[in-house]
């Protein structure tokens, strides 16, 4: 996977992150479906686990998804904070292997 496409990637992961706050906020029915689906999507890209050359950072963005499922009574400022925290994961990942580096 080319810098250019996990960036392309890692920033939309960060808006389909950040999806989840107005679905939580809205109280919309479809949340853990949809969290679900980004779960499938995020683990079965064997591309990027190989990119970021198994980061642990990846397997806290999953683990903080995994909780956010397994917790559907979360209140609205916890889910804030651990999309937010996934967010930043995302872009400390960007910085680490998609990012060029200025000398």
């Amino acid at each position: 996977m080319s810098a250019a496409v996990l960036d392309n990637y890692l920033r939309s992961l960060i808006n389909l992150f950040f999806k989840i706050l107005p679905l939580k906020e809205s109280g919309e029915r479809s949340l853990e479906t949809y969290m679900k689906s980004l779960q499938a999507e995020l683990l079965g890209c064997n591309a990027l686990v190989e990119a970021i050359h198994d980061d642990s950072m990846f397997l806290s963005l999953a683990s903080i998804l995994q909780y956010l499922i397994d917790n559907p009574d979360c209140d609205v400022v916890f889910v804030r904070r651990e999309v937010f925290r996934a967010i930043s994961i995302c872009n400390k990942l960007r910085e680490k292997y998609a990012v060029p580096q200025e000398v």
